[in-house]
């Protein structure tokens, strides 16, 4: 049966690829795919997915290839520079091949850039983010999906998503609860970055979700704000604004990211600052929701916090967080055809979920009653358990009420949305 599956999916991949649709390409470069492709089993993990793509450019004598964000930056030097071992100084004509190892997911995650000489040398560098020539990122290996003449190499097939942003409306809620609340939404991505629309989609669902709860709760009990691009990098003093006088701050940021850091308006934030900003207000109550590659990893740094309700995030700390997909056609087990539970959604895979999670549920009077009914039992906030129950939803792990995985990214495997609640 297996056999039966990868060799479906072989024809299936072969015809998106047809010769007669494919241009004529230079013989050097030509050169250089069969190169690449005779080194690619040994530079792909086993069990990984992949797509390898080249760029169209051919790369002149002098030219210098690295990868953008290197180590020493992410991890909180920011003076940092590319290591020389990780840069690659042209000297004789030469292609740039992207190896992308986590297909269809934010950053950081693996890469491998490969350039290949006239002469038949190649080099490789190893690294989480995208290949820059002359410290400048190509906009044609910015693509997610990248066209199929530049591909060289698959084991997987991405489709461009469908689906439209939703604009949710709540019936009015009476609280019996008097706290103040404020909720912070926040895209990080600047547009010369990759993945920057997704990031936007992302952004705008989960704002709408938070404009939808504030009108249904009396006139200016809860606040939203909703801070994009450039603006991203002042979160920490927007933070700071709100939990000076609010019994209750939820911040949602959706972001390219990497372990206990994520990228903000270009200027990198660390776990530990947002710790540190959080303690600050011992009588604010917290809730943190983070849809970066790696994001599991802000748990260990806020779960100590006694003002910290509810960390949900897109995934564990060496996974990536994947972008809409609608549909799962790969040759790397589970082999069969996966269609989304939820293919009207937009945005990133988990923030999507968890957006129809709580909207459902905010919709269904005796579930959000339930919602209620727990917050009281648990002593916390009703956003901190809707939240929580937005994450089981999702997943579809809420009996009776929900047993359909949202989320395609985790029904396949490639991430496992976490949850921290302080109560449990």
């Amino acid at each position: 049966m297996r056999k039966t599956l990868i060799a479906a999916f072989a024809v299936a991949l072969l015809l998106l690829v047809l010769p007669g649709c494919l241009p004529k390409l230079p013989k050097d470069l030509q050169a250089a795919i069969e190169i690449v492709k005779g080194i690619l089993p040994d530079e792909i993990p086993q069990g990984s997915e992949y797509i390898c793509s080249f760029y169209s450019k051919e790369l002149t004598s002098g030219s210098k290839i690295d990868l953008e964000n290197p180590g020493s930056i992410v991890d909180g030097n920011i003076d940092g520079v590319a290591a020389t071992d990780n840069t690659i100084t042209v000297n004789e004509p030469s292609y740039l091949f992207l190896l992308d190892l986590d297909p269809g997911s934010f950053f950081a995650h693996p890469v491998k850039a490969i350039v290949v000489g006239v002469s038949g040398q190649y080099r490789v560098i190893s690294g989480k983010w995208l290949p820059r020539v002359d410290e400048v990122v190509p906009d044609e290996l910015k693509l997610p999906i990248p066209p199929k003449e530049r591909l060289v190499d698959w084991n997987v097939v991405l489709k461009k998503p469908t689906g439209l942003l939703k604009n949710p409306v709540i019936d009015k809620i009476v609280p019996d609860w008097g706290e103040g609340e404020a909720i912070i939404v926040v895209q990080g991505l600047l547009p010369s970055e990759s993945l920057y629309a997704d990031s936007i989609q992302s952004y705008t669902q989960f704002l709408n979700l938070a404009m939808a709860y504030r009108d249904a709760m009396p006139e200016g009990m809860v606040e939203v704000q909703g801070i994009f691009g450039e603006g991203a990098a002042n979160i920490l003093t927007s933070i700071n604004s709100y939990a000076a006088k609010k019994e209750i701050v939820t911040v949602y940021i959706i972001a390219h990211g990497d372990t206990d850091a994520i990228r903000l308006g270009g200027v990198w934030h660390y776990a530990w600052q947002f710790r540190t900003v959080f303690s600050s207000y011992p009588l604010t109550q917290f809730n943190f929701l983070l849809g970066s590659c790696h994001s599991g990893s802000f748990i260990d740094d806020l779960n100590t916090l006694e003002n910290i309700r509810t960390v949900l995030t897109a995934c564990r700390e060496q996974e990536g967080a994947t972008r809409d997909m609608d549909q799962r056609y790969s040759l790397v087990s589970p082999y069969e055809l996966m269609n989304d539970f939820n293919p009207s959604d937009v945005g990133s895979e988990w923030t999507s979920s968890i957006v129809d999670g709580a909207v459902s549920i905010l919709k269904d009077p005796t579930q959000f009653n339930l919602v209620r009914a727990d917050s009281v039992i648990y002593d916390v906030p009703v956003t901190s358990m809707l939240l929580k129950k937005a994450h089981m939803a999702a997943l579809g792990n809420w009996a009776p009420y929900y047993s359909e995985n949202l989320d395609l990214s985790n029904r396949i495997g490639k991430s496992v949305p976490l949850k921290y609640c302080s109560w449990e």
